[in-house]
């Protein structure tokens, strides 16, 4: 009896010490499964994370080329508020994809931009590597595709297969200083003859720090001016670009009949300039608002005319005669086209008046001539120009 006694409780200790080793073995198991699923989990919010650093940096980096573009012309001494994405030549989703591979992610589709200057940049990102499907997660179509190695992706070890990729979305925006220009008295006088002297150019950001642009600027320090931020929206305001509504009284006149091939952007500064007939002549005035009443600051004289006609076409140019005489491509005379800027009166810095050409066949200009007159157009052949610069690069004119 005893012995039976014994064999049974021995069998039920066998008995508990299996049930012991299934129950280890099932936490196991357990333990093995969430630590698959937390490793997988972890490795999903990983390709999110890099997704969105990709994705910021596409956002930002499409707006690169912009910010490059104003920091120089401000280097130059040009202020390079208004100046539009048009202006650099470059495109928005080539720059964005650039540094989306740079992070480990595909761009996908274009870069979207709004503004009426192209300031804020919105990029969708995938992440380049992907978190590989098992087996038992493939639909039918995914088995062929895999089978005939079709819509592969790579995770982060190498191995190819059917997989999730992350995705992401970032929004940027350029935000550039004011600059000003520091003024000193030129060459010539109020009555036309000459045109007021930029001596430097400073600008200043939203929090107050001022840098010295130009001249001699240290364009480090000057680029911290010019910020580019990740921002929440797109702006509502649709960037088609090319440049408009940079003029504050209203629609831009018809050009009239220009030459064929003048670029729709030189169209607009001739349709600027002729907007401006009949307005004051006001030395040193910004030609901002031009009147027909009489001269005020906000009217125009002859640099500040042509200066303006170009900003309304969305291209930056310096403000005075003796900087814009050399501020693009001097053109042998007779073959000035519409939109040329036509110089006068030699003087010790420079020329001291400047035209906008608008019929080379005829010889006709538009200018802002000197005090006491008003914004006309005039014959500027049998004047003795001195010089025709186009103050454009033509490849990037439209």
């Amino acid at each position: 009896m005893m012995d039976r006694f014994l064999r049974v409780r021995a069998r039920r200790r066998d008995d508990k010490g299996a049930g012991t080793t299934i129950l280890l073995v099932a936490i196991a198991l357990v333990l093995s499964f969430a630590s698959l699923m937390f490793f997988r989990i972890t490795h999903l919010n990983d390709l999110r994370t890099r997704a969105q650093e990709g994705a910021d940096a596409a956002a930002l980096g499409a707006l690169a080329p912009l910010r490059e573009e104003a920091i120089s012309l401000a280097l130059s001494g040009v202020p390079p508020d208004l100046i539009g994405y048009w202006a650099t030549g470059a495109d928005a989703t080539s720059a964005g994809r650039k540094y989306a591979v740079k992070n480990d992610s595909d761009l996908v589709g274009k870069v979207h931009q709004t503004s009426m200057l192209g300031y804020v940049a919105k990029a969708d990102v995938a992440s380049k590597h992907c978190d590989l499907k098992r087996e038992s997660e493939l639909t039918a179509q995914e088995k062929e595709d895999l089978r005939r190695r079709r819509n592969l992706c790579t995770d982060g070890s190498g191995k190819e297969g059917i997989g999730r990729k992350a995705g992401a979305s970032a929004i940027a925006k350029f935000y550039p200083p004011s600059c000003t220009p520091v003024w000193a008295p030129g060459e010539g006088n109020a009555d036309g003859t000459g045109s007021p002297l930029q001596m430097a150019l400073n600008c200043k950001d939203s929090e107050g720090n001022e840098v010295r642009a130009a001249p001699n600027g240290n364009r480090r320090a000057l680029a911290r001016l010019f910020k580019l931020r990740l921002v929440a929206k797109e702006d509502p305001q649709k960037y088609t670009g090319q440049p408009y509504g940079l003029w504050n009284n209203g629609p831009l006149p018809d050009p009239g009949p220009l030459p064929p091939g003048t670029p729709e952007m030189i169209k607009r500064a001739i349709a600027f300039a002729m907007a401006q007939l009949g307005t004051w002549y006001q030395w040193g005035g910004s030609c901002t608002n031009a009147s027909r009443a009489g001269a005020t600051p906000a009217n125009c004289d002859c640099s500040s005319l042509t200066q303006m006609s170009y900003r309304a076409a969305g291209i930056a140019i310096p403000r005075v005669t003796y900087d814009q005489v050399n501020y693009g491509r001097r053109i042998p005379p007779g073959q000035e086209k519409a939109g040329d800027l036509v110089f006068f009166h030699p003087g010790s810095r420079g020329p001291e008046h400047v035209g906008l050409v608008v019929d080379p066949a005829k010889g006709i200009m538009i200018e802002a001539p000197h005090t006491g007159a008003q914004v006309r157009t005039a014959d500027y052949k049998s004047r003795a120009p001195i010089a025709f610069v186009r103050p454009y690069n033509e490849g990037r004119a439209t």
